[in-house]
């Protein structure tokens, strides 16, 4: 089977997963939080999925349970755990961020309002915690506390790099290094997490553990690069988000500190007050032509190279879940949403 079929099969089975699993809870009088919720995971009244999110960390997880055992059931409740967990924090990042639209679509906050948005995100981390306990069903009571543990460092790790990037905006001078450290913490965190967790339901030594996480860990900074590069340069029409989004909002993405390093003319046009939606073409203009544009390309092969190279390590003779683990590998580089 190819990428395409196991998406074809898989995606299914966690969307349905991730729907049984919100249905099994009883609402009661809070009707309208469930409705929350569902709008947040992108299923419409009917049920069906509208283009919320494409489900990557949940597929990782399944893809690389996949080839390490040829099976998947095993780490089902973790792929589900660490969808909730993400959608969570997409919300509280919504309200951090005063982000109006995501996927083409109002934000939770932005139909709901912030108080009740957060107590929509509470819910879905009190989910999230819950459905990760189900591994004890599907591995053993030893993987399944393993997981948790691991679960709730992650969960500690967003926060943290959530909070960096919070306080980057107030900070005049942030260099790449540290931009780096704080995208391992909130976005590569959670990817690393959703491969290592799948060789875990499969009952993997630590070594292999390792790798697993780091072959993540590159994939997710990769993935952040990408969206850092689609935030200056990305389609609208296809991001969801305004032009040139990250200038906008003062966003201090990598393409934006590499102007700030080594751009006067982007330096001087970042000081002007405000930003206008016609004067941010100018700027991802400047930017490209300072060289950003080709430095964060570059970026993101370079962690996508190490990712290719770990998985050689990992599986050097490949069932049809490692073949579809690389050419998703190479797709998620290729990305334009």
């Amino acid at each position: 089977m190819t990428l395409n079929d196991l998406q074809s099969q898989l995606i299914p089975q966690i969307e349905a997963s991730l729907k049984a699993k919100i249905n099994a809870f009883d609402f009661n009088h809070t009707n309208q939080l469930k409705r929350m919720i569902t709008y947040q995971m992108g299923w419409s009244a009917d049920g069906a999925h509208d283009g919320g999110g494409k489900r990557i960390r949940p597929f990782l997880s399944l893809l690389c349970a996949g080839a390490c055992k040829d099976q998947i059931e095993m780490a089902m409740p973790a792929a589900m755990a660490i969808e909730f967990l993400h959608n969570f924090t997409l919300i509280h990042d919504d309200i951090q961020d005063k982000s109006p639209l995501r996927h083409g679509k109002p934000t939770l906050w932005k139909k709901w309002g912030i108080a009740q948005a957060i107590n929509a995100g509470d819910a879905l981390f009190a989910i999230a915690q819950m459905t990760i306990l189900k591994l004890a069903d599907t591995t053993n009571e030893h993987i399944c506390n393993l997981a948790a543990s691991e679960f709730n460092q992650v969960c500690l790790h967003l926060t943290q790099g959530q909070y960096l990037d919070i306080a980057f905006e107030s900070l005049d001078n942030v260099d790449i290094k540290t931009y780096l450290n704080m995208i391992e913490g909130k976005t590569a965190a959670l990817i690393a997490f959703s491969t290592h967790v799948g060789g875990l339901a499969a009952g993997q030594t630590k070594d292999f553990l390792d790798l697993l996480s780091a072959y993540g860990k590159c994939l997710g900074m990769a993935f952040q690069i990408q969206d850092d590069f689609l935030g200056v340069w990305g389609d609208p029409l296809v991001t969801g988000k305004s032009t040139a989004s990250d200038l906008l909002t003062r966003k201090k993405s990598l393409p934006i500190l590499y102007g700030l390093e080594n751009c006067p003319e982007f330096q001087d046009q970042w000081q002007k007050v405000p930003i206008t939606a016609e004067y941010v073409l100018e700027m991802a203009k400047t930017l490209e032509i300072c060289g950003a544009k080709k430095y964060v390309v570059t970026k993101a092969k370079e962690y996508t190279g190490r990712a290719f190279e770990i998985l050689g390590q990992l599986f050097p003779k490949r069932n049809t879940y490692a073949v579809a683990l690389k050419e998703l590998t190479h797709d998620l580089l290729n990305r334009n949403a």
